[in-house]
């Protein structure tokens, strides 16, 4: 998959191909039968996606938490594997953001990418304030010849698959319905950072993750599956807890990923890891003391080990 981010002569890679347009986080269910679909319809076999960095949401509010459920680089690693022929990172700037829905069609489908066919979601909002929807493209894209399909997301249950409808499962730690939705375990890609050496004081050696740029699921704890991303680690998965929140029994008040790997204590400062969370086992909780704490974390560890018996996991 080639990415593109300079629209200078792009066209010797996007030129008559097909190309779906969308932000894409979380790569779930939905997205991932949209790029199948997308692949039928390219009638050239060349298609690609089209997306846009900074997201929509974070251009226009800045101020708002982080609600992303993937990394960019873990996104684009997941795209990679679905046999997409370029993907397009346009920027999303003031420029863009004061397009009209016909000049977004005529300057970026048209004249920079020569995009012969477009594919967008049902609910597909573009141009000035929003202010183009799925049958004004195909009004416009008739004028400069351009084929425009839109496609449902696919259900789970009673809802559609969504990004949003995924956030909202992990805020209510329901990561087993998270999960079915992404058809994957819910990942946290993060570089492992020195932390207060408490856990190694209680007996818990941990790995501590930055949670910064993706939303933070419900505070407490995971059971979870460990990957270590560097050659020395490359053929171990490991098992684990993961505590996500901001240590109350301390006074701590930044949220962070804490994760204590079953017997492994090396330090490994500095490498990237993921943090496949599996199930989760309960609130976060302010103890009174670090014996009641210590005990709890006992009985995490063995809750952990069970669940984890009944469940494996390929990364």
């Amino acid at each position: 998959m080639k990415i593109i981010r300079d629209l200078k002569n792009v066209k010797e890679f996007t030129e008559l191909s097909t190309i779906v347009i969308g932000n894409f986080d979380g790569v779930h269910l939905g997205h991932q039968e949209i790029i199948k679909k997308c692949s039928q319809i390219s009638s050239s076999g060349r298609f690609g996606i089209l997306t846009f960095d900074p997201h929509p949401r974070d251009y226009f509010q800045k101020e708002l938490t982080s609600f992303k459920l993937t990394t960019k680089e873990h996104k684009y690693s997941m795209l990679k594997k679905l046999n997409i022929s370029f993907l397009v990172e346009l920027k999303f700037d003031k420029n863009i953001e004061i397009l009209t829905p016909e000049n977004f069609v005529k300057s970026i489908l048209f004249e920079k990418l020569g995009a012969k066919q477009i594919i967008v979601g049902n609910d597909f909002r573009f141009g000035y304030k929003r202010s183009g929807d799925i049958k004004l493209l195909k009004h416009i894209g008739q004028k400069y010849k351009i084929n425009v399909f839109s496609l449902s997301l696919t259900t789970f249950g009673k809802d559609k698959i969504s990004s949003t409808i995924i956030r909202n499962a992990l805020k209510e730690g329901q990561i087993e319905k998270a999960n079915k939705m992404l058809g994957y375990h819910h990942k946290i890609y993060g570089t492992v950072i020195q932390g207060d050496k408490r856990g190694r004081e209680l007996g818990f050696p941990t790995i501590n993750l930055e949670l910064k740029n993706i939303i933070a699921p419900k505070f407490g704890i995971y059971a979870c599956y460990i990957k270590i991303l560097s050659p020395e680690y490359e053929d171990n998965l490991y098992k684990g807890v993961a505590s996500i929140g901001t240590k109350p029994t301390f006074g701590k008040n930044e949220a962070n990923c804490e994760v204590y790997i079953f017997n492994f204590s090396n330090f490994i400062y500095g490498k990237k890891v993921i943090v496949s969370l599996i199930k989760f086992q309960r609130d976060e909780i302010k103890y009174d003391s670090i014996e009641d704490l210590i005990l709890q974390m006992k009985k995490d560890c063995e809750i952990a080990k069970e669940a984890l018996k009944t469940i494996s996991l390929h990364l």
